[in-house]
């Protein structure tokens, strides 16, 4: 088990299924047997995290987070921009809680956080978008249109369900846009329903079909869906390689590099990790090795 002297755990009112207070209470008990001081910080609005992060050094030997895709966002970027190279520990606390899958980590947060006693530290790589980073993916087109058509108010109740809901709405009648993207150096465009650039293995909840996805190999994953309806399903359902998705998939086309450049000929908002606060055009890096985040045993997680 690592040991840390002292450490902080944020989370916000909205993070957990159930009551947060009585989950942060849960968790403490598991996370105190590794950090000999523990500080809770409850943070009330979106940009507090990053903001305490950035303006002062936080005398931390390890930064944690209670919370959904889009909090864990928030923490990396002010984590990054603050100059920390602390380890990180997740719990998840959101929707779909994406990169916490590729962590290994049960879904609940109180077992989430007992795996995290046994957990090793990992570099991952980060994704440079535009000004911000990303540790997850980020896209455009349909995966916006589904956001956006959400209501806060019915995902508070029923949650990744409502995303299944818009999810059905979008697909039956997509928006198309026209592209153009350099990968590597290497030109070409076309018309387009969704582009999602990926450094995790799960987007939306769900595992991309690529067997050599690593976002820790020092290269970032493009995928052009070229239609919409139940035939991209059926191209993110098999397993694929590098070697053969091109020739396997009709519908979706896939490029690996280090660098992209994409613009579209209308501008369109970019969702990075969950949060929709980008728009093209997109310049996209990858930084290998940029963070340390604990990450549990594949035999732990059930």
């Amino acid at each position: 088990m690592h040991k840390f002297d002292n450490g902080i755990l944020f989370y916000h009112d909205k993070a957990g299924q159930g009551d947060v207070h009585e989950i942060v209470g849960e968790v403490t008990k598991h996370l105190s047997q590794m950090i000999t001081h523990l500080t809770i910080y409850r943070s009330l609005e979106q940009g507090e995290i990053y903001e305490l992060l950035t303006r002062s050094s936080q005398p931390y030997d390890i930064f944690l987070i209670l919370g959904g895709d889009g909090t864990v966002h928030e923490l990396i970027n002010g984590m990054i921009d603050g100059g920390y190279h602390k380890p990180i520990g997740i719990l998840p606390g959101g929707t779909f809680n994406d990169f916490t899958k590729t962590l290994n980590l049960n879904p609940d947060p109180v077992r989430a956080a007992t795996q995290l006693l046994e957990s090793e530290v990992t570099y991952y790589d980060v994704l440079k978008t535009n000004e911000r980073y990303a540790l997850n993916f980020a896209g455009m087109g349909l995966m916006v249109d589904n956001s956006e058509g959400v209501n806060p108010q019915v995902k508070s109740k029923i949650g990744k369900f409502s995303y299944f809901f818009s999810m059905i709405k979008n697909v039956s009648n997509p928006t198309f846009f026209d592209y153009e993207i350099e990968v590597d150096g290497n030109k070409s465009y076309g018309t387009s329903s969704m582009i999602v650039i990926a450094n995790g293995q799960f987007v939306g909840g769900n595992r991309i079909p690529l067997s050599e996805l690593s976002p820790s190999d020092g290269t970032l994953n493009v995928f052009i869906f070229k239609d919409s309806g139940l035939k991209i399903f059926t191209d993110m359902i098999g397993e694929k390689s590098e070697v053969n998705w091109n020739e396997i998939s009709q519908n979706i086309e896939h490029i690996s590099g280090e660098h992209v450049y994409l613009k579209t000929k209308e501008e369109l908002s970019v969702d990075v990790d969950g949060e929709i606060d980008l728009v093209t055009p997109l310049d996209v890096t990858i930084v290998p090795n940029k963070l340390k985040i604990l990450t549990a045993p594949v035999n732990t997680l059930f």
